[in-house]
């Protein structure tokens, strides 16, 4: 989700039993985990670092643990600034409500594709629930719109409430969108951003199948990609510690094997052929033959 999405639920939740600083420290907890946005030229520079990317660490339980532990030093140092001293409790309630807001943010995120690592650093794995393609757009529309009343004077927080049932009433038909979609086909269902279409992936020991399907229409053309195509399995299944190869495994929906000449490329048609374009960077590896 957007940034301005994340600070509009930190809002919802936390502006009618709390006040001040409370909703702040919230807001913060619920709008920095974006930050890694800032990493990607680690990541990009050291495959070993892969997670440090745009939603990536920050968007795990470890990094909202990080994130909201900054924002206590923040507070610290703010208070030092301003010639105060604050106690306990005053820096736990700063670290719950910026966990709290924190965990909005990851909760939101994993609402749509590619997923967020929530255990990293035990697993890379992405996790989702699939059913938004990323952004919403009607999501960002709703909170573009209410920030700019806002800024123009006009009361928003006496709407808040319904806006929060509507939100809510949205996320369920998305929800059973996807249920009606995964019980027709077999795979993976990805939504796009027309909640009428659908990406179907299908894996079997030796491939993959994909084709496009909507809810009012038959399904498009199957397009299969071979998994091992004039490779050995077992040659990737050695070089899968690669930090390279973890990397691409880490950004892609799926990987498929190929020899060119002296060097087997191993990829994510997806990505590469422009049926998904996010994430954009890190579509392929080549390595020598042994």
């Amino acid at each position: 989700m957007d940034s301005l999405t994340h600070a509009l639920v930190a809002v919802l939740l936390f502006n009618a039993p709390f006040s001040g600083q409370a909703v702040l420290f919230g807001i913060l907890g619920a709008t920095l985990p974006d930050i890694d946005i800032l990493l990607k030229k680690i990541s990009d520079r050291d495959p070993e670092l892969f997670a440090f990317s745009h939603g990536g660490f920050t968007h795990s339980i470890a990094g909202i643990l990080a994130v909201s532990a900054g924002i206590v030093i923040g507070f610290l140092l703010w208070q030092n600034l301003a010639g105060r001293t604050g106690d306990l409790s005053s820096l736990f309630l700063v670290c719950a409500f910026a966990c709290a807001g924190g965990m909005t943010h990851v909760m939101l995120d994993v609402l749509a594709f590619p997923g967020i690592p929530l255990l990293y650093p035990f697993t890379a794995r992405k996790f989702t629930a699939g059913i938004f393609a990323g952004p919403s757009l009607v999501f960002l529309g709703v909170s573009l719109g209410l920030f700019l009343l806002f800024l123009f004077g006009y009361p928003v927080l006496p709407a808040l409430p319904a806006v929060a049932v509507c939100g809510g009433v949205y996320i369920l038909i998305h929800v059973l969108l996807k249920v009606f979609v995964g019980l027709k086909h077999k795979g993976i269902t990805i939504p796009t951003y027309n909640p009428l279409k659908w990406l179907v992936i299908q894996g079997s020991s030796d491939s993959f199948t994909v084709y496009r399907t909507g809810l009012l229409a038959e399904n498009g053309n199957m397009t299969v990609y071979p998994r091992y195509d004039g490779v050995n399995p077992e040659f990737i299944h050695r070089h899968m510690s690669d930090p390279e190869l973890q990397r691409l495994a880490y950004y892609s929906y799926i990987m498929v094997a190929g020899s060119e000449g002296d060097t087997v490329v191993i990829r994510d048609p997806l990505r590469e052929d422009g049926t998904l374009f996010y994430p954009p960077a890190f579509t392929r590896v080549s390595i020598p033959k042994d």
